[in-house]
């Protein structure tokens, strides 16, 4: 026996694709479940990345120039404290 792994983009396209393999006479099992698709990435990881996505959209972010202005202000004061 084979296993085919198929990732569709277009959900409307799910359907065609299930009478396909219907009238292929193939078992197939659909796995909507996208907490799957974090590979082998431990539990503190993903739950880090979803951290961040959520920081994202809720706006809790800075920009780049920001940050670095910011670390180059911190820079400056500990070169002008460590002479």
């Amino acid at each position: 026996m084979a296993t085919l792994t198929v990732e569709i983009d277009k959900e409307r396209d799910l359907p065609v694709l299930q009478a396909l393999l219907d009238r292929m006479g193939l078992e197939f099992e659909v796995d909507d479940d996208d907490d799957d698709d974090w590979g082998d990435l431990p539990e503190a990881a993903i739950e880090g990345i979803k951290a961040g996505i959520a920081d994202v959209a809720a706006g809790r972010t800075h920009s780049h120039e920001y940050v670095m202005a910011y670390m180059e202000e911190k820079l400056n004061l500990l070169r002008a404290k460590n002479g």
